[in-house]
């Protein structure tokens, strides 16, 4: 009888764990989609089944981030840290809500937390060297847009935050040469190309004052 038991509970354990992996899936589908209330929905479903699996809350505050709910964005981050302290996404997604809310402090000490667990994140170092820019502290900045394009030389977008820092400390030549690898690597395309092709005529054609 014992035995029955056993496997009883270890054949509803697995239905559980299938059940809930399929709500999971079907949610990051969604996400994939941009359809965040879907996502929501079955993100839930899962924490009904189980409330102790870490990346169904990491997915439900992706859900939420991109629904423009920080908020709600950082307590679920929060609590897919608190059941897995090294869950550096979590970290990193928690760092970029705080940036949207403003608290470029808390969102550095995020990033630095992702980091430091996975030191080897193109993405966490951009965006730390945005929550620097936005502070005004331009080396720790660079320090930070240097070590993504280490990482990833093909990542553009560091070579465009790179290129803004350097045209607002008066140094053109440094500046035009990161926005021009940004087109040579993003295409002349879209409205931040736009934007770099602005830069890139004032730098050319300055004004006089």
């Amino acid at each position: 009888m014992k035995n029955l038991i056993t496997a009883l509970f270890f054949l509803m354990s697995v239905s559980l764990f299938a059940q809930t992996e399929g709500f999971i899936q079907t949610a990051y589908n969604a996400i994939k989609t941009k359809d965040y209330d879907k996502a929501l929905t079955y993100y839930n479903k899962a924490i009904d089944k189980a409330d102790n699996y870490a990346p169904t809350f990491y997915g439900r505050g992706l859900a939420y981030f991109y629904k423009k709910e920080f908020s709600n964005a950082i307590k679920d981050f929060n609590k897919a840290i608190s059941l897995d302290p090294n869950y550096f996404e979590a970290y990193y997604g928690r760092g970029l809500s705080e940036i949207e809310e403003g608290n470029l402090q808390s969102a550095i000490q995020s990033f630095t937390k992702t980091l430091s667990i996975s030191n080897e994140y193109p993405e966490a170092y951009y965006a730390r060297g945005n929550s620097y820019y936005f502070l005004e502290s331009w080396d720790k900045a660079l320090m930070d847009y240097n070590r993504a394009i280490e990482l990833q030389p093909g990542y553009a977008m560091p070579y465009y935050a790179r290129g803004a820092v350097h045209k607002l400390n008066k140094r053109n030549d440094a500046a035009l040469k990161d926005f021009e690898k940004f087109l040579e690597i993003n295409g002349n395309k879209g409205p931040l190309a736009s934007e770099v092709n602005r830069l890139i005529e004032e730098i050319q054609n300055p004004v006089e004052e």
